[in-house]
């Protein structure tokens, strides 16, 4: 009989942590480029392009929330790989696709006024569509799963928000390479503005 006490409690509870959870959305700019070394130089080729998502936030204290999110973001850039013919040169593509990135972010708050700020950081998984590239008789293939780290601030006021977030992935996209040929990696800055539906 007393455990049929605490079901009201937990469904109250369930209720009230749920009244809590934020719905909001927002859309931007996305510059996305693809990242290499090489001979010892860092290099970047760079493309903008469009990110919106959708997004839930889960209080854990007045100042720290949960914040995970649902993107859809196009991506991709340029970078070098080796070409042979006659001999070895280094030939520069340009590669464009889209991907599904699922990051989940830790929040920190500040108040002031009417205007709330926040920092927000953490891991992310992304899913993208396959590139293939064609050199000669050869394909070489790109892996569409990356994991990364984001990190980011906001300003907002009356539910509007903008936002700055940068990822950056942690695994090599080229899925065979050439002896001597560089690591590429995909990172991402993006640009929005969004709107909490019910916060």
């Amino acid at each position: 009989m007393k455990k049929w006490i605490f079901i009201p409690v937990f469904i109250g509870l369930s209720l009230s942590v749920k009244a809590q959870v934020s719905f909001g959305s927002r859309a931007g700019i996305a510059y996305t480029s693809l990242t290499q070394i090489i001979d010892e130089e860092v290099t970047y080729g760079g493309r903008v392009g469009f990110n919106v998502a959708g997004m839930l936030e889960i209080p854990l204290h007045r100042t720290f929330s949960l914040r995970p999110e649902l993107s859809f973001i196009s991506q991709g850039g340029a970078y070098s790989l080796e070409f042979r013919e006659s001999e070895t040169l280094w030939q520069r593509y340009k590669r464009n696709y889209y991907a599904v990135q699922v990051p989940i972010n830790l929040t920190y708050k500040m108040f002031r006024n009417e205007w709330e700020f926040g920092v927000y950081g953490g891991p992310s998984a992304s899913l993208s569509t396959q590139v293939k590239e064609r050199e000669g008789l050869e394909e070489r293939t790109f892996r569409t799963f990356d994991i990364g780290i984001g990190a980011g601030f906001y300003v907002e006021r009356n539910n509007l928000f903008f936002t700055i977030y940068t990822n950056t992935g942690l695994v090599d996209r080229l899925e065979e390479k050439r002896l001597g040929e560089s690591h590429i990696y995909q990172n991402n800055v993006t640009f929005s503005f969004g709107y909490w539906f019910r916060k």
